[in-house]
Formats: C-alpha cells, sequence, structure tokens
C-alpha cells in the first residue's frame, strides 16, 4: 500500500482527532531518536570527573552520600534530551499535528504557543526526567542494561528515558490539544 492509500484509508476511517493523535504519536516517535541521540552525545562529550565537585556539593545539601557523579551526569543528558526533543517536537507539532488550527498566525502567535508547549512539555518533561532517573538508578546494577554499548553509553541510557517518554506521552497530547493549538473561537482573533 502507497503513502497516499494509507492517507485514503485514515481519511475514510478514522475522525480528524484520531487523525492527529496518530500525527502526534509520528511526530513523539520522531522526538525519541533526537532524544536518544542528545543523551548519547552528552554521555560520550561530559565527562564523569567533571561532575565530582557538584556531586559532592549536591550530596552535602541533600545530606545524602549516595548521589555519584555518574548519576548527575546521567540526569543532565536526560535533561539536554529533553529540552532539544520538545523544540523539534514544537516545531513539527506546530507545522503538521496542528497545521489546521495555526494558519495565519502571526510570530507573537507562534511565540506564544512555543511558551504553552514548553510548559506542557515541561511538566510531561518533569515525569519523563523523573522516571528517568528512578528506572536508572534502579537497573543500572543489573548486568544486562549495565551492558556497555558504546563507552560510558549504557543499555539503562537508552532504556530509562525510553519508560519515562511513555509516561509522559498522554498528559502532552490532551494538554496541548485543549490549550496549546485549542481550536479558535469563531470572531476571535
Amino acid at each position: 500500500m502507497s503513502v497516499f492509500g494509507i492517507r485514503k484509508f485514515l481519511r475514510r476511517h478514522l475522525t480528524p482527532e484520531q487523525r492527529r493523535l496518530i500525527k502526534f504519536l509520528v511526530v513523539g516517535a520522531s522526538g525519541v531518536p533526537v532524544n536518544l541521540g542528545v543523551v548519547y552525545l552528552a554521555t560520550m562529550l561530559l565527562p564523569v570527573a567533571a561532575f565530582d565537585g557538584a556531586r559532592d556539593r549536591l550530596a552535602g545539601w541533600l545530606g545524602v552520600a549516595t548521589v555519584t557523579a555518574a548519576g548527575l551526569r546521567d540526569v543532565v543528558a536526560y535533561g539536554l534530551g529533553i529540552v532539544v526533543s520538545i523544540l523539534t517536537n514544537f516545531l513539527l507539532n506546530n507545522f503538521w499535528t496542528w497545521g489546521d488550527r495555526v494558519v495565519g498566525d502571526d510570530r507573537n502567535q507562534f511565540l506564544r504557543r512555543l511558551v504553552k508547549f514548553y510548559l506542557v512539555s515541561s511538566v510531561a518533561a518533569a515525569v519523563q526526567l523523573g522516571t528517568s532517573a528512578v528506572v536508572s538508578a534502579l537497573v543500572r546494577g543489573n548486568d544486562f542494561f549495565a551492558y556497555p554499548l558504546h563507552g560510558d553509553y549504557r543499555v539503562y541510557h537508552a532504556f530509562a528515558p525510553m519508560v519515562g517518554i511513555l509516561c509522559g506521552l498522554a498528559i502532552n497530547f490532551v494538554a496541548n490539544n485543549l490549550w496549546t493549538f485549542r481550536h479558535k473561537r469563531h470572531g476571535a482573533g
């Protein structure tokens, strides 16, 4: 079946909102390699030793001696992956997923949507980051998840963010559909 055949099938059998959800999922799926790619680059480029001082200050401030430099570096890498993938997801969602709702909008409306998208995504990202950090800490000692894929990049560096991404998915779609890209009221500019 060609791409056009798939589009025709989807138009015939799905509602516009069901098709929008599929677009959202495709965009979200495209954000996964962006997210994981940034995590990979940050893991490879940020040496664990660079986090020793920050780890010591954080451990002292929290009163917890179990904070590791590797764990702190991983949280920074996960956070960078989230920030960059939010931007790429916004651009694709703005022009494709909800493109019908934003036609003719000016730069100010675009920037307002970007801010709203980051706010919504920040809530989902907090869920994702927290989930990633917890899952990473839980599986880091497991031989399978600690298996090195390349240098210091291990299976859990890919697995933990993917679990976190799944947890933030519903928050993102519902809030962005109802708030960030909401239907314009007739007569409203």
